[in-house]
């Protein structure tokens, strides 16, 4: 081949590898509309706007609709709209939503992929019938708030809070199964095993329901189901110590100042740290987008979960960031810190249980206990009886505690 040749073959191959990679290009290159239902008003709401705008410039051939729904017309608009065919192709909206949505068809699986991967730490949110639906944009876990004019060192175990009461420290809880889950992994193993077997046994619950009425009796461990008159008494200064969630920050700054309180862990156990319930707001997909449309709402969706934007978040929202690889200072955002610490203690239910009738069965075995109806052990064996019964569970499903025993059932012979 003469040297003129083969420069005529390089050029060739050169365009033809161009062309290959603008083909490529082109062929990843999003382009269209999609709408985006959240529960953000102003100015909460310009965050995530200038968060769009962000991805948009990125993406210039993208146009993005963002909507606010009110909080309490939320899920009804979504499931209105997408039986009609008119719902938004990405919502942020709650984990406690997901099982009733993917039952229905109307949100479509989404499976993590990349460096997203590191939010897998909190699959179980995500996760109903061996399927992913959605990816977890932010958490809400309960932690020990306490008042900086009380307290200048926070207790760390149990122990360590019975040894306060004792000496005059007063914290309130309400001692229901929601907010009282956090003690039974300070005992156990939790009800649960990461592969969503029920592993009551391990649990830790018989050992928390006797710690709780145990310390029943002392008058600094104030328990009550009225939430709102323990924060109120919080707020006052007669309490030393209050456990509740995120959500309360608020209410807290507004009434006692942005520097009377802090947030710290729960206490330990002789097992482990406290493990709270997890609650979340989740990126969820509607099933029935277009390609185009659903291939824009998952890279909006990683783009808002990745890093950059989860602090971005965390700063200007002061949301609880579901990304672990965001590193929160405690220096500057004190509050958000210590939620976060908590998250990475917190555990979250199997989707596919019915957690209506979880929570009745779960409420019932802490009033009964702390009602002296019955004692711990017989409270939990009967927990676990009724979510046997629940979830349709037999003996092979269930590891029940020694003495207890799922009830016969007559065989169907019709």
């Amino acid at each position: 081949m003469t040297q003129k040749n083969s420069i005529i073959f390089l050029l060739i191959l050169l365009f033809w590898l161009i062309g290959c990679q603008t083909s490529t290009t082109n062929d990843n290159t999003l382009n269209g509309r999609i709408t985006v239902w959240h529960k953000r008003q102003p100015p909460e709401s310009l965050v995530l706007e200038t968060a769009l705008n962000t991805f948009q410039e990125a993406n210039p051939q993208v146009e993005i609709v963002s909507v606010y729904i009110p909080p309490d017309q939320f899920l009804d608009e979504f499931k209105d709209s997408a039986k009609d065919g008119l719902a938004p192709d990405l919502i942020i909206g709650s984990e406690a939503w997901l099982p009733e949505l993917a039952e229905a068809g109307l949100i479509r699986p989404f499976e993590p992929t990349g460096t997203i991967l590191a939010l897998e730490r909190y699959a179980t949110l995500t996760q109903y019938q061996g399927k992913s639906y959605g990816l977890p944009f932010s958490l809400s876990p309960q932690a020990l708030y306490y008042s900086k004019a009380l307290v200048e060192n926070p207790v760390t175990t149990l122990d360590d809070l019975l040894a306060a009461a004792r000496k005059g420290d007063r914290i309130g809880f309400v001692p229901l199964f929601v907010p009282a889950y956090w003690g039974i992994e300070a005992f156990g193993e939790g009800l649960f095993d990461a592969e969503g077997n029920f592993t009551l046994a391990e649990s830790g619950f018989v050992e928390w329901l006797t710690w709780l009425d145990d310390a029943q009796p002392i008058a600094g461990v104030i328990m009550s189901t009225d939430e709102t008159s323990l924060r109120e008494r919080f707020i006052q200064g007669d309490l030393h110590y209050y456990v509740a969630g995120p959500e309360e920050l608020d209410t807290l700054r507004e009434s006692m100042g942005d520097d009377a309180f802090g947030v710290t862990l729960l206490p330990a156990g002789p097992i482990g740290s406290a493990g709270p319930l997890l609650t979340a707001q989740l990126f969820m997909f509607y099933a029935h987008s277009t390609k185009e449309q659903s291939q824009i709402a998952n890279a909006l969706a990683r783009f808002f979960a990745s890093q950059q934007q989860s602090n971005l978040f965390m700063r200007e929202l002061e949301i609880i960031p579901a990304n672990p690889a965001v590193r929160v200072d405690p220096r500057l955002y004190p509050y958000v810190s210590g939620f976060a610490r908590q998250a990475r203690t917190g555990t979250a239910l199997p989707n596919e249980l019915d957690k209506e009738q979880l929570y009745t069965a779960g409420n019932e075995a802490y009033i009964n206990v702390l009602s002296e109806q019955v004692t711990p052990e017989e409270a939990v064996c009967t927990f676990g009886q009724q979510v046997a019964a629940i979830s349709g569970m037999s003996g092979r499903d269930i590891n029940l505690p020694d003495g207890c025993e799922l009830p016969d059932i007559e065989p169907d012979n019709s």
